[in-house]
């Protein structure tokens, strides 16, 4: 089992930019890591991965995996004081991937899956569907 570790991955510029996400919590079976480079937590890109295990009465394991990047609303001193307003996320970019895994499923089929959503997300249809929200007609 891999340990609780930051998460650096690359941003979508044109000269990417690596992002550190760093280890913020784990709460049951709910882990979070942050990109706190917005310097204000309305602005902190988020990882989350929950993990349902599979059990009795549910023989599939579930494991969801989301990322969340918020960008901030731009302000300017609106009142009579001219103290400008604190930071709020104008909105949330956001992907969510869900994997449900079989108890039955042995390590080949699981790393089938992986592959199969990790190169399904690198393909020319889905990248200019979600760049460019053009999708295949």
């Amino acid at each position: 089992m891999a340990a609780f570790a930051n998460i650096v991955i690359k941003d979508g510029a044109a000269t990417p930019v690596d992002h550190t996400f760093a280890v913020t919590s784990r709460l049951n079976n709910i882990l979070t890591w942050n990109d706190r480079s917005a310097g204000v937590a309305a602005g902190f890109k988020a990882i989350t991965l929950s993990y349902r295990p599979a059990s009795a009465s549910n023989a599939n394991a579930k494991l969801v995996i989301k990322v969340t990047d918020p960008r901030l609303a731009v302000t300017s001193a609106s009142s009579g004081s001219g103290i400008q307003p604190n930071p709020v996320a104008a909105y949330f970019a956001s992907a969510n991937i869900e994997f449900i895994l079989p108890a039955a499923s042995d390590a080949l089929a699981r790393s089938d899956i992986l592959a199969y959503a990790a190169n399904l997300l690198a393909n020319a249809q889905i990248v200019d569907a979600v760049k460019n929200l053009n999708p295949p007609v």
